[in-house]
């Protein structure tokens, strides 16, 4: 027999209660306040970081302008372009900046280490100037130490120079002039004569028949050449001077054309000495007769000393005539050797008293002693100078 199931109880099923429509879970809610408040934040970061970004890339400003310079009036250019002129003309002739010292404003003072600058610059400036403005004027002191430069009749610049001092040339170490008489006659002994490294005076006697071709021939080689002077001597007429000889019996006249004539036929003279003469030197008013003569040709005198007696130079220089004495007679002797040694002796008065003059005469063996000599004088500091500058004026 079939059995009967027992029916299974129901189990009842709980349902959770329905939400109202429309109505959100509390845990959504706040999920939905953080992600906004994420967001603006996110915002206003970024917001910042893009303000600071652009700050920081804008380019730094200008620094402010510079207020403009003052205008410079057409007064001060001009006085800026005379300024420059000036230092122009100042440079060009030879001075540096260095030297000059500017001090005031208007009118301006330059002082100037150097002297004025020649006359020529100072013309080209004033000719520069006056095409700056023909109102400029420019006036030089008659010392030429200052120049001043006015404008629109105001005094505006002042240039003051002051030339360096010179030092005083130092005082000249012993000096001998050396004299050669009685030359005239050989035109060989003048070129010997002229190959000595000496300036050795030509004394020429004007009555001889080289005389004038031997005096151009010195003159055009730079030797001075004088008058050798032919006079009357003691115990004359036993010693002859010479035809043509100046001698005390004659006339103031007659020795003034005497005189004369020997101008004329020893060319380019600048001065003369007696030959012989012992008595004609002694003689007082006839010496002043010649040296009156000499002195209206412009020439000096020599005394040749051949009397202790002689009133030759005395008389020269009461004149006003330059003149000369001699101190030594080189070739009394005619021997080299002690032609030499008077050589050494003309230096030695030298050295004593500053100069010396020797008179000698053209002997070969006087011309070997020059030459042989001449490097001695020059190892002595000894100068041998023409006879013209060691004349008494």
């Amino acid at each position: 027999m079939a059995s009967k199931k027992t029916p299974t109880p129901k189990r009842s099923v709980k349902r959770a209660p329905r939400r109202p429509k429309g109505r959100k879970e509390p845990g959504i809610q706040l999920k939905v306040v953080l992600a906004a408040l994420f967001l603006c934040g996110f915002l206003v970061l970024s917001l910042v970081f893009l303000a600071h970004l652009r700050e920081s890339l804008r380019p730094a400003p200008a620094p402010p302008l510079a207020p403009p310079p003052p205008l410079v009036s057409d007064r001060q250019v001009l006085l800026e372009d005379i300024r420059v002129e000036l230092e122009s003309a100042l440079l060009r002739s030879g001075l540096s900046l260095d030297s000059l010292k500017f001090t005031g404003a208007d009118p301006q003072y330059i002082r100037i280490k150097g002297a004025m600058p020649p006359a020529g610059i100072i013309e080209n400036l004033a000719q520069r100037l006056q095409r700056l403005s023909t109102d400029i004027r420019l006036q030089v002191s008659p010392a030429e130490t200052q120049v001043v430069l006015y404008w629109e009749n105001r005094l505006r610049f002042q240039l003051d120079f002051q030339p360096p001092e010179i030092p005083p040339p130092p005082a000249p170490g012993p000096r001998v002039a050396i004299i050669m008489d009685d030359l005239g006659r050989s035109m060989q002994t003048a070129q010997a004569l002229l190959d000595i490294p000496l300036p050795v005076v030509f004394a020429i006697l004007p009555g001889e028949p080289f005389a004038a071709p031997m005096a151009r021939l010195a003159h055009k080689n730079g030797r001075e050449v004088i008058i050798h002077i032919p006079m009357e001597p003691q115990r004359y007429p036993a010693i002859n001077p010479g035809s043509d000889a100046l001698l005390t019996r004659y006339t103031d006249g007659e020795l003034r054309r005497r005189f004369r004539t020997f101008l004329k036929q020893v060319p380019h003279a600048i001065g003369g000495n007696n030959h012989m003469g012992s008595h004609f030197t002694e003689n007082r008013g006839k010496m002043a007769t010649v040296l009156d003569e000499m002195k209206q040709t412009g020439l000096f005198f020599v005394d040749s000393l051949t009397s202790g007696r002689s009133v030759a130079f005395r008389e020269a220089r009461k004149a006003g005539l330059p003149a000369a004495v001699r101190d030594v007679f080189l070739d009394n002797d005619q021997d080299v050797a002690k032609i030499a040694r008077q050589i050494r002796k003309l230096a030695k008065v030298a050295r004593h008293q500053g100069s010396a003059v020797g008179i000698c005469h053209p002997y070969p063996q006087t011309l070997a002693a020059l030459r042989q000599e001449a490097r001695y004088l020059k190892e002595q500091g000894i100068e041998v100078v023409p006879i013209s500058s060691l004349l008494v004026h």
